[in-house]
């Protein structure tokens, strides 16, 4: 799919799979009680989506200073319902998008200076673009965003309380930043990107390191890239020889 990043392009995206789940519902016959339905979720989306592809400058100025994070948090909410209901109704192309989507409200959260709140979809639509993408241009454009969202999450993720758990996003969102940005040849993203797995992740760093040597040793990557991945292999070997 496009790298879509921009909110207008980011609507037409959730309108091309919101049909296909309204549709899937209204033929199900699933008995939904007091639960919320995939009509009520998208109409509250398209209203949030109209809100957002509007100037924040021209909001009531009486709504709090952190309105635009709050919104997004919502929205972001809102998707998650939706994809939930997508996988249920067997639409997972749908289901795929959705998270893809997030991605695109949590650049404007970004945008807007504000937290992250909820991280585990906007890893997991970050991850599916980065996958799907070999073009360096994009590959960085989506490494810079990676750490732009590392920053914004850091308040509820970083001390990362769940540090058992390998499949945490916050651990995710760190390795997949490090990967993309060698994949985008990047050496300055990728001393940002190192720098956070060091500090974050060291135990993780280590290993991520011996094999980012191995592969760049061994893939097509300028000499810069090497150097980098050599200097920062070294310098988490003497880290934890030093412990």
């Amino acid at each position: 799919m496009a790298l879509i990043l921009d909110i207008p392009g980011a609507q037409k995206r959730f309108e091309q799979y919101a049909n296909p789940i309204l549709s899937a519902f209204a033929e199900s016959g699933i008995a939904t009680g007091e639960q919320i339905t995939p009509p009520m979720i998208v109409d509250a989306l398209r209203q949030l989506f109209t809100l957002l592809a509007t100037e924040v400058a021209s909001w009531d100025p009486a709504l709090p200073d952190d309105e635009p994070e709050r919104i997004g948090d919502l929205t972001i909410g809102l998707l998650m319902d939706l994809a939930t209901w997508a996988d249920r109704l067997g639409e997972r192309q749908a289901k795929t998008a959705l998270e893809m989507i997030t991605v695109s409200i949590a650049a404007w959260v970004c945008n807007q200076h504000g937290a992250i709140h909820t991280l585990e979809p906007i890893v997991n639509g970050l991850a599916i673009l980065a996958n799907s993408r070999v073009e360096t241009d994009e590959l960085r454009s989506l490494a810079q965003l990676m750490g732009q969202v590392k920053e914004a999450a850091s308040a509820d993720y970083a001390t990362d309380l769940d540090g058992a758990d390998p499949r945490r996003p916050w651990r995710i969102l760190l390795l997949n930043w490090g990967i993309t940005a060698t994949r985008a040849q990047d050496p300055a993203e990728m001393r940002s990107a190192f720098a956070a797995l060091l500090r974050h992740l060291p135990v993780d760093a280590a290993l991520f390191f011996q094999e980012g040597r191995q592969q760049v040793a061994q893939g097509d990557f300028p000499d810069e890239v090497r150097a980098v991945m050599e200097e920062a292999a070294e310098g988490a070997g003497r880290s934890l020889r030093l412990h």
